[in-house]
């Protein structure tokens, strides 16, 4: 009878140990899978950054080119700009497809007028335009879009391969005279009893990145990548121009 005893008591023992044994091999398993999905979360994270990582860089240039590209147009003929710029009003409210300039503080107070409403735009097209006019290139391209060759290889862009495509606005507000001159420049020629001086303007570029089709074409608006795909950064400059006339 003792012996029945020992031998039914090893067995329940031996069964029990089998038991935590696969108690552990499930633990060991579900930890296994656990840092496996963390694993795989963690590589798309880090793809997904990466790609956004790219954009914001590329969106960042777009603002930079546009502000560059602006200021250099700007200051090919400083007094045609400035005129055009003493001339144009900005909107308080939407007014068709013409939006208020962003730096001019329009609050929607009763009586409150900001002290200048002037504001002139320059766009990736006027750029384009007179970039293709002083070159004498019609085809010229701002930011060159990618292609397909023969076979449908894609030829890379601006932009490298990716389905996007860029564009800037330059708002040029707060015109100002600044006296005496900046650092470095001539003095002659300029202040009281003089026709020339030094200006001063608010630049404000606005740089867009937008998804398009695989062909070039931009997408809907009303498109899912459109609507979480589109990047968007603005920069501010002040640039002083001169000697111009008062």
């Amino acid at each position: 009878m003792a012996l029945r005893q020992v031998v039914r008591f090893g067995v329940a023992r031996r069964r029990s140990r089998r038991g935590m044994t696969v108690f552990v091999v499930l633990l060991v398993i579900t930890m296994l899978g656990a840092v496996g999905v963390f694993a795989a979360r963690s590589s798309q994270l880090g793809v997904s950054n990466a790609g956004r990582y790219r954009e914001m860089t590329q969106t960042h240039y777009v603002a930079e080119a546009g502000m560059h590209a602006t200021v250099s147009e700007f200051a090919r003929d400083a007094n045609q700009y400035l005129n055009q710029l003493r001339v144009t009003q900005s909107p308080s409210v939407v007014t068709g497809d013409i939006y208020p300039c962003q730096d001019i503080p329009f609050n929607g107070v009763v009586g409150f007028v900001p002290a200048s409403t002037n504001c002139l735009r320059l766009g990736y097209g006027v750029v384009e335009k007179s970039a293709r006019t002083r070159s004498g290139n019609a085809g010229l391209q701002v930011f060159v879009p990618k292609s397909s060759a023969v076979g449908n290889v894609s030829l890379p862009g601006s932009f490298g391969t990716a389905n996007v495509a860029g564009n800037f606005a330059v708002e040029i507000t707060d015109e100002r005279t600044v006296d005496p001159p900046p650092a470095g420049m001539p003095v002659a020629g300029t202040g009281p009893g003089t026709s020339l001086v030094y200006k001063a303007v608010t630049v404000r570029a606005t740089g867009q990145l937008i998804p398009t089709a695989a062909d070039g074409t931009l997408l809907d608006p009303t498109n899912d990548a459109f609507k979480y795909s589109t990047s968007v950064e603005m920069i501010r400059a002040e640039v002083i121009v001169g000697p111009v006339a008062k």
